[in-house]
């Protein structure tokens, strides 16, 4: 007698996976039909990567922005990038004058000065604003410089309080004095230039980040009736990065010297998911969110214990913020083979690490990449909640992780994502060169 045997989770990606064109901006218009139901009602959805600098991702996530824009009414587009050098580039997508480039790059905040693809992305919404009945906002989530320095942040805070309480500026003065030495590329960068330091000077950082703190959030109502509720948030939230970023770098400095602590390595993914949910707090209720980051960031579950990664990723803290599930999708992008990004550890550099193309690992046969052995051909969409549901109806084995860089990230993929795109092969961004 013939006994049935469920699909293997490959068989069932095989055959439900959605087939999309090459990666490149002139694809059907309709061939992205799939995320409409993916979506839904959703009022934040994230595209993730799993590693920066690919560009391959960033042509697909630019594909992905322009359908959300034009066919599903989203308003806001929020990138992995300083929050308060974003607003100079929210201007210049609303059509103001300058240089994007130089607004970009100079600071190092982060994507999308990153990668040619990220700026061509932001040229996209300018062009797209300059005609469109309702403009598209551009919104930076991230500590200043990738958690590397403390100046974005500091700086407009300085001159805020010259003219609303000028008796405080000198803990924002005081405070970019102290953190001036630290300052690297990244916070790893930074974190490296703590290990010279003894804990008087980072403790006198941190008191005095904790005394402006204190100050501005003590002071709300009389600032707000000096200069308005909308300039208050910004300040506030400019004072809120440059302590978070304190913390993230003094967590880092620890893990470097071999005393970790998960736990304090989620204050930038707090600011993450604070700056995120904040947007949502003062914006209408029409208002939805494209996020693109790191698939780290983005997924909906908390890193376990003795996770290399912070506790409470930005994504998780969002679906929780947001309460009901449907609020906030999550779409990972991998790839099957090709060509990633290498990242290792150099005090020396002013990064705080060398980055180089390198061969992506082969899929291991626990990884979210061998779900798509199948479909080598071209780029390939899985709802991951319908192969969760498959899995679990008949009790088979799940992913146990995910390609990150050029090693694997263990996760319980099949709960961290909604929806999950593999790139069959990709390259490296002409910024990084191979």
């Amino acid at each position: 007698m013939h006994t049935s045997h469920p699909l293997t989770l490959v068989e069932w990606t095989t055959r439900n996976a959605s087939r999309l064109a090459a990666p490149g901006l002139d694809a059907p218009s309709d061939e992205l039909a799939v995320l409409h139901r993916l979506v839904g009602d959703a009022r934040v959805v994230a595209l993730g990567e799993n590693s920066h600098h690919i560009r391959e991702f960033g042509l697909l996530r630019e594909r992905i922005l322009r359908f959300l824009v034009r066919e599903c009414g989203f308003t806001v587009y929020a990138v992995e990038f300083g929050a308060a050098s974003g607003r100079a580039v929210d201007a210049w997508v609303q059509g103001g004058d300058g240089d994007l480039d130089a607004l970009l790059m100079p600071r190092a905040d982060g994507y999308p000065g990153q990668s040619a693809e990220g700026r061509d992305a932001l040229r996209w919404l300018r062009s797209h604003n300059a005609t469109a009945s309702h403009p598209v906002r551009f919104a930076g989530l991230d500590v200043p410089a990738a958690g590397g320095s403390l100046a974005p942040a500091l700086e407009p805070v300085a001159a805020y309080l010259a003219d609303v309480d000028p008796g405080a500026v000198r803990y924002a003065r005081t405070a970019l004095d102290l953190a001036e030495p630290l300052a690297g590329g990244s916070g790893l960068a930074s974190a490296y230039a703590r290990l010279t330091l003894g804990p008087g000077p980072q403790d006198r950082l941190s008191a005095t980040l904790g005394r402006l703190l204190n100050r501005v959030t003590a002071m709300r109502e009389i600032y707000v009736r000096h200069s308005g509720h909308q300039a208050y948030e910004r300040v506030l939230s400019d004072v809120w990065a440059a302590w978070r970023t304190d913390q993230m770098q003094r967590a880092m400095s620890e893990l470097l010297s071999g005393a970790p602590d998960a736990a304090d390595l989620a204050a930038r993914d707090r600011y993450l998911a604070d700056s995120l949910l904040g947007l949502l707090g003062r914006s209408g209720p029409d208002t939805r969110i494209v996020v693109t980051a790191h698939n780290a960031h983005i997924q909906r579950t908390a890193s376990p214990e003795g996770s290399p990664l912070p506790r409470i990723p930005m994504g998780h803290a969002v679906a929780q913020g947001l309460g009901t599930e449907a609020d906030y999708v999550a779409v990972a992008l991998t790839n099957s083979s090709g060509r990633t990004v290498r990242n290792v550890p150099d005090p020396a550099h002013p990064a705080g690490m060398r980055q180089s193309a390198a061969d992506a690992p082969e899929a291991t046969p626990d990884s979210v990449e061998a779900l798509f052995a199948g479909v080598p051909e071209a780029p390939a969409l899985v709802d991951i909640r319908a192969l969760r549901a498959h899995a679990r109806q008949h009790g088979l084995p799940e992913p146990a992780c995910i390609r990150m860089d050029d090693g694997f990230l263990p996760l319980p993929s099949l709960d961290a994502y909604d929806a999950v795109v593999s790139v069959p092969r990709t390259t490296v961004t002409a910024d990084l060169g191979d």
